[in-house]
């Protein structure tokens, strides 16, 4: 009795497993067509020296990585910085780079002074009004972005800490199909 008992059970473990398995092969592929990558906002905005940006004429270069920043904020600026190195591959990649400068109109005139002094080639824009803030939702500082040349958000990062850079740098060399080393996250 105990033996047959025995295999009633595995055989409605067995039939559960087989259920889970068709479940899961039946929901992935409509799972998968739900993810819809969202669309980046566009928008217009002045640099430090007082050119318009728009992204629409970015994306026609390349990729872009677009990092929201403040003068107070130290893990923002961290971030920028270890950042640097990478700049030159990143640019001869296609990809454009932005910081977006959260101060408000009374510190707009320390920013690029700011950034002069911390030697970014990246192009500074200013947002004292937070509108490109709210546009893309950011609610916590530093947020970064990367967007593909479709306009699609493919990569989200919020806040930095001392190694996050390579998490960034590899999506990018992923985004672009160069020397990927293997996990290329949405």
């Amino acid at each position: 009795m105990k033996k047959i008992a025995k295999f009633k059970m595995r055989n409605s473990q067995l039939e559960i497993l087989i259920i889970g398995a068709l479940l899961l092969f039946v929901c992935a592929p409509l799972y998968a067509q739900e993810k819809e990558l969202p669309t980046a906002p566009d928008f217009t905005l002045q640099d430090v020296d007082g050119n318009t940006i728009c992204l629409d004429s970015l994306l026609k270069k390349g990729p872009v990585f677009m990092s929201f920043w403040a003068l107070w904020c130290k893990m923002c600026i961290k971030e920028l910085d270890a950042l640097k190195p990478f700049y030159d591959e990143f640019d001869s990649l296609g990809l454009q780079m932005l910081a977006i400068s959260q101060d408000k109109a009374r510190a707009v005139p320390k920013v690029k002074p700011f950034a002069l002094s911390h030697k970014w080639k990246y192009i500074v824009v200013l947002d004292p009004d937070n509108i490109l803030r709210e546009f893309y939702n950011v609610q916590a500082m530093p947020t970064s972005f990367i967007i593909n040349q479709d306009k699609k958000i493919v990569f989200v990062h919020q806040g930095y800490k001392p190694g996050d850079e390579e998490i960034i740098v590899e999506k990018v060399r992923c985004l672009v199909g160069k020397n990927c080393k293997g996990k290329c996250h949405e």
